[in-house]
Parts: structure tokens; sequence; C-alpha cells
């Protein structure tokens, strides 16, 4: 189960962590995760906290940044020290670190995650940039607006990216994030998606092209042209919180990928 991260944005959306965890209350068996958390408008420390107790709590399953006080011109080098600093408060004790954003003396983040050696990252965006970080960290998901091919192509640069790095492509973890409408009335469902997606994204975002609608056969074999193309985890959004949408999706559509 999969959650978006907003702070000021005119769709109205929940905040992640605490979707997270009444998410876990209420579940055993399926796994949590953000696509994608806007890391950089946080503390690593308190991403570190709140992530490690979710993941100890749940048994180890797995324009916003001006006002959030986030400059655009530092924030790929503030996500890396971020990150640096997550990933040694989930592995270490006693940390020291002094870096370009944060300085820290003997601090500890308990109780660590479940998930060894740490939660995993997955890293979002569409530029080379991010496919480089992508091969470096644990993986890649890829959002809502990127048609199979381009995807596929992306899939491939991480691959070489990680291959260049020494490390093995298939470990990492590739993901896309698709929103789907199952209705016989392919108008309709297409007007619906436009509804979330255009004051989401812009007007110019593109649904033919971007969504599978229709009938269920029809979204499984679009959602299926992605895993084919190189993901191996599909985030299918029923956009709005729609028990009816949820349940079609889960009964009629992931049966029939492979």
């Amino acid at each position: 189960m999969w959650f978006t991260d907003r702070v000021f944005h005119q769709i109205n959306i929940l905040e992640t962590f605490t979707l997270m965890t009444v998410a876990a209350t209420v579940t055993s068996r399926v796994r949590l995760g953000t696509a994608v958390l806007l890391f950089v408008l946080r503390h690593p420390v308190l991403v570190a906290k709140a992530m490690a107790t979710l993941d100890h709590l749940s048994g180890g399953r797995d324009n916003e940044f001006g006002p959030m006080g986030v400059s655009m011109k530092r924030r790929v080098s503030k996500l890396a020290e971020d990150l640096t600093v997550m990933r040694k408060l989930w592995t270490e004790r006693n940390v020291t670190f002094h870096g370009r954003f944060y300085d820290m003396d003997d601090v500890n983040v308990d109780p660590k995650p479940v998930q060894k050696p740490g939660i995993p990252i997955i890293m979002g965006g569409s530029a080379d940039a991010v496919y480089k970080r992508a091969a470096e960290a644990d993986g890649w998901v890829g959002g809502g607006a990127m048609n199979a091919e381009v995807y596929g192509q992306a899939c491939q640069k991480i691959r070489e990216y990680a291959l260049a790095a020494g490390k093995d492509p298939e470990v990492l973890g590739t993901g896309k994030l698709i929103y789907v409408y199952v209705s016989k009335d392919r108008t309709h469902a297409k007007q619906h998606l436009e509804s979330f997606c255009h004051p989401y994204y812009g007007p110019q975002y593109d649904v033919e092209n971007n969504c599978a609608f229709g009938p269920a056969d029809e979204c499984a074999e679009f959602v299926q042209s992605y895993i084919d193309a190189g993901a191996k985890t599909v985030l299918l959004g029923p956009t709005w919180p729609d028990v009816a949408q949820t349940s079609r999706i889960a009964q009629e559509v992931l049966p029939r990928l492979r």
C-alpha cells in the first residue's frame, strides 16, 4: 500500500506518516511505502525516527519547497546528506556527523528498523541524475506521467548505472505509479481520472497515454505493458478513496496480470 506526500497542494492529501500508521494498525500483511516522500522538507533525524518506529510497530513491512524553507538550488545536496544521516541512524549507534546541513554528536535513534540493513530507500524522479542516485540507493519508482516505452528506457539506464558502480542491478527495486479507473464506459472513466489528474499535474497531463481506464481487460493490458518494460512493483492508484474501485482493481485487474 503506497502513500503520496504533499504539504501545500490544491488537492487535499492527508499527512503521510499518520495514514501509514493507521494502515499498519488495520492490516497485517500488506507492505507500506511512500511514492514519493518529500524528504528534503523534513529533518532526517525525525524521518529516521518516524520510519523506524513504524517499521517496528508493523513488524517490518515494508511548489512546496519555498514555503517549507528549503532552497530549490540546494535540494539535491541536502537530499544526499539527508540519506547519509538517516542510514547511519538506522544502522549505527552513537552517531557523530558533521556536514553542510547537519551537525550532531553521539546520537541514537531507537528502535532500529526491523528490516536489515534498513528500510529500502526508493528514489523518485525522471532525470539522469535521479537514475544514477536510484542505482546507488535501493531502486526507483516512476511517477504518473511516463509511457511504457520511456519507462523501459529509464529502467535500462538505471541498470547501466548500477553495473558501472559494480552493483548487481537485479537487487534494485523498480516501480511505476499508474492511475486506474475500471468501467465499461471509457468516456466516464477518462473524465473521472481527469477530474483528479488535471488539478494535481496540470491541464496538460495526458490521461489517454498515462492512465489505465475502461474495461478490466483493457486496464490489465495497459498495466502489463509496464511490467513487461521492467516494473517489479506496480502502484495502482484509484485516485480518490473509492472502496468500489479498489475492489474492482483487486478482483478484476490484478488476476489478469502476469
